[in-house]
C-alpha cells in the first residue's frame, strides 16, 4: 500500500529520471583537458548523451562558453601557459554562469602542481572539484589551518591511494571552499558541505585503464546540466552520489562483458555508459548515507515551544545559532501550542532555507512525513517512534537518528539502519518533560563497548560547563536546547560551544 504524506496534499514525489533528463538536454560540455585523454574523455561523453568540445585558447572559449552547461579543467599536462588559459576560462565561465568542474590530476605529487590548484581554488568559482583521495588529502591539508605537519599522502605519479577516513577530508573540504568536493577510491565519497555520501560501485580494472579518472570529471561536468529538476527532491551531494555510481555501475557491467582485460575493457565501458538506464541506477540502494563526527558536534535541537509559541522568534534564535557555529539543527515542534499541518509545515521550510544557507545539517524530529515534504537532510526518531526499518524506507537516503538510553536498548535496536544516534539524559533536564533519568556522560563508554559504531551525541541538561566530560567519554558532540535557544545571545552560546569542541577534538 502507499504511503499518504499528509503533508502533500495527494502529491507524490515523480520518479527520478536523472539519465533520461540529461540525454534529453544533450548538454555541451567544454573540456581543459591533458593531451592523453582527449579522444577517450570525448567518446566518454557522446556515450552518456553530452556534446564535448575541446578548446586551446581564450579567443576560442569566448564564442563557445555562450552555449555552454559547464566547463571542465583538468590539469594533467600542465604548463605555465596553460595556467593563464585556465584562469581566463574560468573568468568566462564566471560572467555566463557556467558550472565549473576541476581535476586536479597529481597535485599531490609535486608543489608546482598544488600551488596552482590552490591558485585556481582561491579564485571562489570552481563549483566542484573532483580528484583522488591523496589529491583531495593534499588540497586539505595545505588549506586546513589545522593540519599537522606529520600527515603525509600516499601515492605516485597520478595514482592514489586509498585515503583513511576520507569521508571526513571530503566533507571539510567541502565546507572549507565551499563547494562539492568528490574524492575517489575504492569507495567514493562526495560531500556538498552538508552530506555525506559514499559510494561503493565500479571495478580495479578501471585504475588500470589511462583516462577513466580523467572521463569522470567530464561527465560530473555533464551531470550538472541535470540537476535542477532534480533540486527539490535530492541535495547537490545526493546527486552527485548518483552520478558516481552511474559511472561506477558502468564500469562493473563492461567487466561482465569484457572480463579483466584493459583493452577489451575500454570498448565495453563506452557501451555500458550509453545502455545503462535510470531502472538500473534507480533499482537498488546505490549510494549510503554517512554522518561524519564533525556534523554532530554542536546539535542545536529547538520548537516554538522552547521560546514561548513565538515562530519569529524561533527563525531569529536558528540563523543566529547557525551563524555561530552549529553543525546540526534539529527542529522539535512538541507540546501544548506547538504548529500542526500547513502551520508547522511552512515553519519547517523556512528552517530548511536558513540551515541551507549555512550549509548546517537539518533534522526533524519525529515527524517523518515532514522530512520527507520539505526535503530535511534528516530525521530523528525515539525508541517508541516508528521502526527503524521502515523510517530507512520512508526516507531512502536521509539520516536517520535514533535515541538509544541503555545498553538492552541498543541490543534491541536494529542501528544498521541508522546513521547516528542520541544519547541522554547525561542530566537532569527541563527541556523535555518525559524525560527519563540521567545516565551520565559514562553511558555513551558503555555503549561504545558493548559494539556502537555510530557516531553519536550527548543530549540532556548540557551546559557549557559541563560539556566536556561527555566529549571526553567518546561522544561526536553535544545536542543542546536550552544553553542555546535561551541564551542572551544564540550567536555568542553556539559559537562557545563550538571553540569547547574544537579545543578537545
Amino acid at each position: 500500500m502507499t504511503h499518504e504524506n499528509p503533508y502533500m496534499n495527494g502529491q507524490i514525489w515523480p520518479e527520478l529520471n536523472i539519465l533520461e533528463i540529461l540525454r534529453q538536454r544533450n548538454p555541451l560540455v567544454i573540456c581543459i583537458t591533458n593531451d592523453v585523454v582527449r579522444t577517450f574523455t570525448a567518446n566518454g561523453l557522446l556515450a552518456i548523451g553530452a556534446s564535448p568540445v575541446m578548446s586551446e585558447c581564450s579567443e576560442d572559449l569566448k564564442n563557445l562558453i555562450v552555449h555552454a552547461s559547464a566547463l571542465l579543467i583538468n590539469i594533467g599536462t600542465l604548463t605555465p601557459d596553460k595556467v593563464s588559459y585556465y584562469k581566463d576560462a574560468i573568468a568566462l565561465a564566471k560572467k555566463h554562469e557556467v558550472p565549473i568542474v576541476l581535476d586536479p590530476v597529481g597535485c599531490h605529487a609535486g608543489a608546482y602542481r598544488l600551488s596552482v590548484v590552490l591558485d585556481l581554488i582561491k579564485t571562489g568559482d570552481i563549483s566542484l572539484v573532483r580528484g583522488n583521495q591523496s589529491e583531495i588529502k593534499a588540497i586539505y591539508n595545505a588549506l586546513s589551518p589545522n593540519t599537522q605537519a606529520d600527515i603525509s599522502t600516499t601515492g605516485k605519479g597520478v595514482d592514489g591511494g586509498q585515503i583513511e577516513d576520507s569521508a571526513i577530508i571530503a566533507y571539510r573540504l567541502a565546507r572549507l571552499i565551499n563547494c562539492p568536493v568528490v574524492a575517489t577510491g575504492e569507495e567514493d565519497y562526495v560531500s556538498d558541505g552538508t552530506r555525506v555520501f559514499a559510494v561503493p560501485h565500479g571495478h580495479p580494472i578501471m585504475t588500470a585503464v589511462t583516462g577513466t579518472g580523467c572521463l569522470l570529471g567530464a561527465v560530473l561536468a555533464a551531470f550538472f546540466s541535470a540537476y535542477y529538476p532534480c533540486k527539490n527532491r535530492l541535495s547537490m551531494g545526493e546527486f552527485l552520489g548518483y552520478a558516481l555510481a552511474y559511472y561506477g555501475l558502468a564500469g562493473e557491467s563492461a567487466v561482465q562483458v569484457s572480463g579483466v582485460q584493459p583493452g577489451s575493457f575500454s570498448v565495453a565501458f563506452m557501451d555500458s555508459l550509453y545502455t545503462l538506464d535510470d531502472a538500473v541506477l534507480m533499482s537498488e540502494n546505490r549510494i549510503r548515507p554517512i554522518v561524519v563526527p564533525d556534523q554532530l558536534q554542536v546539535y542545536f535541537i529547538s520548537g516554538t515551544q522552547d521560546v514561548e509559541l513565538n515562530e519569529n522568534r524561533l527563525l531569529s534564535i536558528v540563523e543566529d545559532a547557525c551563524r555561530g557555529g552549529v553543525t546540526c539543527f534539529q527542529f522539535r515542534e512538541k507540546g501544548v501550542g506547538t504548529l500542526v499541518g500547513q502551520q508547522k509545515l511552512e515553519l519547517a521550510q523556512q528552517l530548511q532555507q536558513i540551515c541551507a544557507k549555512y550549509n548546517v545539517l537539518y533534522v526533524i524530529n519525529d515527524d517523518v512525513d515532514l522530512a520527507v515534504a520539505v526535503n530535511a537532510d534528516g530525521v530523528h526518531v525515539g525508541q517508541e517512534d516508528m521502526r527503524l526499518e521502515e523510517v530507512r524506507n520512508l526516507v531512502g537516503h536521509k539520516v536517520v537518528g535514533i535515541s538509544i538510553h541503555s545498553v538492552e536498548e541498543l541490543h534491541k535496536t536494529d542501528v544498521i539502519y541508522a546513521d547516528c544516534v542520541g544519547v541522554g539524559p547525561m542530566y537532569a533536564t527541563s527541556s523535555k518533560p518525559d524525560a527519563q533519568v540521567p545516565c551520565g556522560p559514562n553511558r555513551i563508554t558503555e555503549l561504545q563497548a558493548e559494539g556502537l559504531t555510530l557516531p553519536c551525541v550527548g543530549i540532556g541538561g548540557i551546559t557549557l560547563d559541563n560539556a566536556k566530560p561527555i566529549l571526553q567519554a567518546g561522544a561526536s558532540g553535544v545536542a543542546v536546547i536550552s544553553a542555546i535557544a535561551h541564551a542572551d545571545s544564540p550567536y555568542e552560546a553556539a559559537q562557545e560551544f563550538k571553540h569547547l569542541v574544537d579545543g578537545i577534538k
